[in-house]
């Protein structure tokens, strides 16, 4: 499974940018201010993979802290 960071119109990047870096395992400054300009960018960015009930825990927290997020199926596990 995979975790997706939407783009939105309300949250400044300082605050994606801290809140990722709280959030996300082994997320440093830099890759949080990657991932903010390209969610910017393209609309969206991969920011996690894991397994339940880790990745749903991260999601809930990132939902609670105001971001959109989204968990994806990759695509070899739609094949079972």
């Amino acid at each position: 499974m995979s975790l997706y960071l939407m783009n939105d119109e309300i949250n400044s990047f300082e605050y994606v940018i801290s809140t990722l870096c709280r959030l996300l395992p082994m997320c440093n400054t830099l890759q949080a201010e990657q991932i903010a300009i390209l969610v910017h960018e393209s609309g969206e960015c991969h920011i996690y993979r894991g397994f339940p009930p880790n990745i749903y825990t991260i999601y809930a927290q990132l939902q609670k802290e105001g971001l959109t997020v989204k968990i994806k199926l990759d695509k070899n596990e739609n094949s079972n």
